[in-house]
């Protein structure tokens, strides 16, 4: 295949004949590099640094000069000693490539062995140098570190445009991908890929969330079938397919349209998860302290500020003490894999399916209503984009949170809102998640608990603009009050 990528970068001493002939052997062309010259390793699989006894300083800064790159362009990277003493003061050397991913330490390896290893390796297609690569409406570039990570998803391109679908608190940024294509007989411009770009740990773990969560579970056309796991030195890149003509959730439920879309989110998309809650008893125990051992809230991450700040709005509540309060309730609940992260940007509509494009936070076992509340808080507490950020203390929209989330709202659902409110759209999607949570607990409480710890969670960050910490303060008084409610309750 033109493509194929069959060259091996060798630092360091040169490969004895029994070494190259085993490389041969495998059709791999070992290239003995300067370590003191620029490096292209575009047509390579592998790299290998050769330390001797005396572990050449130039082998040594070689490696630390170019390791990073080299993972980053889809190569296997063997430091390789002759014995462990040599291999124990590679490791300890300053600046140590050794905890990159691809990089393989390995003292005196049979020739067989590390040609037979480099061969098994899959480099991916080669890069290409002459991608053009553009984020739209003047969108915040890709970095300069990055780009060699789209060079070689997307090698078959000559030209890609990146829509940034927003959301989430995390640093991950997630893309569809418009392609121009230059290698397909069947036209230049396929349907638009998706692709997230975060850390490589966590790419990693999403990575094995599709597999094991969501190919059997998820109906196909309600998921991204993910097509390339792109590795780097510290961030990788998930590409798959992406819902062309969709929008988010949060845009249609600010329309006041997603009824239909959530129905299909709960029922369909996420049904197969869901369905497994009735494959045994309820489990008896505090939905909050299920909800922290599934790391869904993390309460050392509980920022200071939010209790400092709801005692402007007259509450007293002690953070710890209301988390120990919720660990202490008994409780009856349901579980089943979780999303983990459930809000209305990793949710995209068409046609009133709802398919989910972010797997990275799935959790197993959670309580059955942990996505539900997470949904509803996230609509709820949110800010909306054609909110003014600056302004601290949005009135109209706290006064119709005291409603919906007075703690008889949690007894039945509350009433409908008047249709001329602004937040009307806010009451009806409250309104429809609320009915699902209290209709699948286990006990009169349990939807009640997850909705509190759901805006706890919210409070483990401080960033944003000022209308979002003072929703996020609210988050923490209504998540007070609702605790003060169980604990009545009980």
């Amino acid at each position: 295949m033109a493509d194929t990528r069959l060259e091996v970068l060798w630092f360091g001493a040169p490969p004895a004949e029994a070494t190259a002939r085993e490389f041969r052997q495998r059709n791999l062309n070992i290239r003995c590099c300067d370590a003191s010259v620029p490096i292209e390793p575009t047509n390579a699989c592998a790299a290998v640094f050769w330390f001797g006894k005396n572990i050449p300083e130039d082998v040594l800064r070689a490696a630390n000069t170019h390791a990073r790159t080299f993972v980053d362009s889809g190569l296997r990277i063997d430091l390789v000693a002759d014995d462990d003493e040599t291999m124990g003061r590679v490791q300890v050397a300053p600046g140590s490539v050794l905890k990159l991913p691809g990089v393989v330490a390995r003292t005196d390896p049979p020739a067989y062995s590390l040609a037979e290893n480099i061969a098994r390796h899959d480099a991916g297609h080669r890069p290409y140098a002459a991608l053009q690569i553009e984020v739209a409406r003047n969108g915040e570039p890709v970095r300069d570190v990055d780009e060699i990570l789209f060079k070689r998803a997307f090698a078959q391109c000559s030209r890609i445009v990146l829509e940034e679908l927003t959301g989430g608190l995390s640093q991950a940024r997630v893309f569809a991908v418009h392609m121009t294509v230059h290698t397909s007989n069947a036209g230049a411009w396929p349907q638009p890929a998706f692709a997230k770009l975060d850390r490589c740990d966590k790419i990693e773990a999403e990575y094995r969330n599709y597999s094991e969560y969501a190919e059997k579970y998820i109906p196909f056309g309600l998921r991204p079938n993910i097509h390339h796991r792109i590795s780097g030195a510290e961030r990788s890149l998930l590409v798959g397919n992406f819902v062309d003509r969709s929008e988010s959730l949060w845009k249609l439920v600010r329309s006041n349209l997603g009824g239909r879309a959530i129905t299909s989110l709960i029922e369909e998309t996420l049904g197969g998860w869901r369905d497994q809650a009735y494959a045994q008893d309820p489990v008896k125990g505090s939905v909050a302290e299920a909800m922290i051992g599934a790391r869904i809230f993390q309460p050392d991450l509980l920022k200071s500020r939010y209790s400092e700040d709801a005692m402007r709005l007259g509450v007293k509540a002690d953070p710890i003490a209301m988390i120990d309060q919720l660990r202490g309730l008994e409780q009856r609940y349901r579980t089943a894999p979780a999303h983990g992260d459930l809000h209305g940007e990793n949710v995209r509509v068409r046609n009133d399916h709802a398919i989910v494009i972010d797997l990275a936070s799935v959790v197993n076992p959670a309580p059955l209503t942990t996505d539900l509340a997470a949904l509803e808080t996230w609509l709820a507490f949110q800010l909306p984009p054609e909110r003014d950020p600056r302004i601290y203390e949005d009135t109209v929209w706290a006064d119709e949170i005291d409603r919906v989330y007075a703690p008889e709202a949690f007894l039945h659902p509350p009433g409908r809102c008047d249709p001329t409110s602004e937040f009307c759209w806010m009451s009806n999607v409250v309104r429809q998640l609320r009915r699902m949570g209290i209709a699948i607990q286990s006990c009169p409480t349990e939807y009640q608990a997850a909705v509190a710890v759901q805006l706890l969670r919210r409070c483990q960050w401080d960033d944003g603009p000022a209308a979002d910490r003072f929703r996020r303060t609210k988050g923490y008084a209504v998540a007070s009050q609702l605790t003060q409610a169980l604990l009545n309750k009980g």
